[in-house]
């Protein structure tokens, strides 16, 4: 069967091993932005009943899951990197990589529409639990306030911006490994395919050169 030539041989291993080093590396950005995010901002800030702060929080623990997934895709890739023949772990890559293509693409359009909602609120929702009206209030912190509302808003767009990105990232580079896995499957299934047509093609041969033998003997006997 064709052989893909971008991927089969030393540079084929060497770029792909490198796709899996860049997805642990951006999962383990996105798990530490995720959870500073959530340690920072949203324990203080999340009431229940509120569809804004509950979808933040949905955001950044898809954004921490989202890290997690890609650190194991990359592990995965990494492996089937010394080993491309080895078809378990193509199928095994074929699914996270999907799986994870779906979880930062999620992720990534939550956390738009996070950073969208709290830039033209003003922070608003942010700052509710303090009874503040918007950022320009914050000259008017109350004891109620859990936390120094004077950096909240910044905090999380400085940490929510740079998920986003990354999320994008980890799409990309998942679309990437998908198609790779895809790639050497089809390959797989191409020779499972020549080999049955070359086993057809000789079978009859080999019928024919039996019975002939068979009818010689037959004749020689009589």
């Amino acid at each position: 069967g064709r052989r893909c030539p971008l991927w089969r041989g030393y540079e084929g291993e060497r770029t792909l091993m490198k796709t899996g080093i860049t997805l642990i590396v951006i999962g383990h950005l996105n798990f530490i932005l995720g959870s500073i995010v959530h340690g920072t901002v949203l324990r203080h800030v999340t009431v229940p009943g509120d569809g804004i702060l509950v979808e933040y929080s949905v955001t950044t623990i898809m954004s921490v899951i989202s890290g997690i997934v890609s650190i194991s895709t990359g592990i995965i890739v990494i492996v089937l990197s010394r080993d491309l023949s080895n078809t378990r772990l193509q199928y095994v890559v074929f699914a996270s990589s999907m799986s994870n293509c779906l979880i930062s693409l999620a992720c990534m359009l939550g956390l738009a529409v996070s950073v969208i909602i709290t830039i033209i609120n003003g922070g608003r929702t942010l700052l509710a639990v303090c009874g503040l009206g918007s950022t320009k209030d914050i000259l008017q912190v109350t004891n109620e306030c859990p936390f120094d509302p004077t950096r909240i808003y910044d905090t999380a767009l400085a940490m929510w911006i740079p998920s986003l990105i990354l999320s994008g990232v980890e799409v990309f580079l998942s679309i990437r490994c998908f198609l790779v896995a895809l790639n050497l499957l089809g390959s797989v299934k191409r020779r499972r395919k020549n080999v049955r047509k070359l086993a057809l093609s000789v079978s009859p041969n080999v019928h024919l050169h039996e019975e002939r033998r068979i009818l010689s003997s037959w004749q020689e006997t009589f």
